[in-house]
């Protein structure tokens, strides 16, 4: 039977340094990259994350949750939202990836939990 009756081709596209850290944690695991990246969306497919990953989100729920709920916080702007509300705000975009003050690459070392800006 051919391989390519048991699976079929897909592209992605990935960032240079993230493909370096893949060849390297491929070579290193000794895993095919293509397995990482079948392992990954089974992962994420499955709802089965990282407890790392999903630890992380429900710290972010519970600052979240805390700043609402402080009282200093409550002060609003001429804009009309509360202080807590920019705050949540700024939780969120980090959260999806793109914080208003970081560079792309910033972000990227963020996500994969590098200390940036240290030579």
């Amino acid at each position: 039977m051919s391989r390519f009756k048991t699976v079929a081709p897909v592209m992605i596209y990935v960032e240079s340094k993230e493909l370096a850290s893949l060849k390297t944690y491929a070579k290193k695991t000794r895993t095919t990259m293509s397995q990482i990246a079948r392992e990954g969306i089974r992962m994420r497919m499955s709802g089965n994350q990282d407890p790392y990953n999903n630890g992380f989100a429900d710290g972010l729920n519970m600052a979240m949750e805390l700043v609402k709920k402080t009282k200093g916080a409550q002060m609003m702007f001429p804009s009309g939202k509360s202080f807590a509300e920019l705050v949540c705000e700024e939780i969120e975009r980090f959260r999806s990836g793109r914080h208003s003050n970081f560079t792309d690459e910033q972000n990227l070392e963020i996500a994969n939990g590098q200390d940036f800006g240290k030579q």
